[in-house]
């Protein structure tokens, strides 16, 4: 097994969890003014959290974002329509829905033909299995399973996560901000909003034409991997050989002190962030100097030690000072 379908196999597992932990708040309640409350839920909040207890974040509409805004983060692949700015022009049936039945697929749907919304999302709904989708219906059902039909018809968008996929115009959030973020240490002069618009597309053509690739101005894996923001494989045409770390854990935890932190792909602020770690959070230490070392999904990133600290516990589950 390679490398890339290794990965992938990694993502669908990720996808298959949040809807198994989707699937165990069937029966809760719905309420849009309490959505972040425990075991209250309503459609994009249930999506929002699932995932989030996973491990991801979210940055384009806040860490809870709502449907209009789930549906362009960049850590999901478009499979339909063709562009984000399609979105809501069209309505699809159930020909669209078969190519969004893995557990952890998202269905964007209008349910209310009398919306104003520019995209025409009013509900979200996720693969449970093959044949269900689960999501928080309404203040009657609460959260509850459904035949993945459902909605046909009323399809304005479908997506899969997918955090190593094309980044392309329309979306929004770390994975594109992290590209800026290249970009700009190759020469760009580019706003790190985050934000794939014109003129991330053109950084990315004037990028791939100077480096002697097909200028397309999409971030496919091939540029992905050359500007290194795939990780656990050499960038193109590079002489190196990407080996998987062989640190092990130290048996401490460290904390997140500082309000919001960047995780880092190496130590120093001159490398790529891969993730806000928040206040309180904690992860598995792996001692080196200057900046600390955590396991991250199973690879090595690097916080700031000044905003951070390591916590050891004894045999009663006490935390020992360090």
């Amino acid at each position: 097994m390679t490398y890339w379908e290794d990965k992938h196999m990694s993502y669908e597992t990720t996808a298959a969890n949040a809807a198994e932990w989707a699937l165990g708040k069937v029966g809760c309640a719905y309420s849009q003014a309490k959505r972040t409350q425990e075991n209250i839920f309503d459609c994009s909040s249930l999506v929002a959290r699932a995932y989030s207890a996973q491990g991801k974040r979210w940055r384009y509409g806040g860490s809870v974002p709502t449907s209009t805004k789930e549906v362009y983060d960049d850590d999901f692949e478009l499979l339909w329509p063709e562009s984000y700015a399609s979105i809501g022009k069209s309505f699809g049936g159930e020909s669209v829905l078969r190519k969004a039945r893995q557990p952890g697929d998202l269905q964007f749907l209008c349910t209310d033909s009398d919306t104003g919304r520019s995209n025409r999302i009013t509900h979200v709904a996720m693969m449970a299995d093959e044949d269900r989708i689960v999501h928080a219906r309404s203040t009657r059902y609460g959260v509850c399973t459904n035949d993945w039909t459902l909605y046909a018809g009323k399809v304005c968008a479908i997506c899969r996560y997918n955090p190593s996929g094309t980044l392309r115009t329309g979306m929004k959030g770390y994975r594109t901000l992290a590209l800026q973020q290249a970009l700009n240490r190759q020469g760009a002069s580019l706003d790190e909003d985050g934000e794939y618009g014109g003129a991330t597309a053109n950084a990315v053509k004037a990028w791939q034409a100077e480096n002697g690739r097909t200028a397309t101005g999409e971030a496919d894996r091939a540029t992905l991997e050359a500007l290194g923001l795939l990780k656990g494989e050499a960038p193109e045409n590079s002489g190196e050989v990407s080996e998987t770390p062989t640190e092990s854990p130290t048996g401490q935890l460290v904390e997140i002190t500082g309000g919001t932190v960047n995780v880092r792909t190496g130590p120093g602020t001159d490398y790529a962030p891969v993730k806000i770690a928040k206040q309180g959070e904690t992860y598995e230490a792996v001692d080196t100097d200057g900046w600390q070392a955590i396991l991250l999904d199973g690879e090595i990133r690097w916080v700031s030690r000044k905003f951070s600290r390591a916590l050891k516990f004894d045999e009663n589950d006490e935390e020992i000072v360090v």
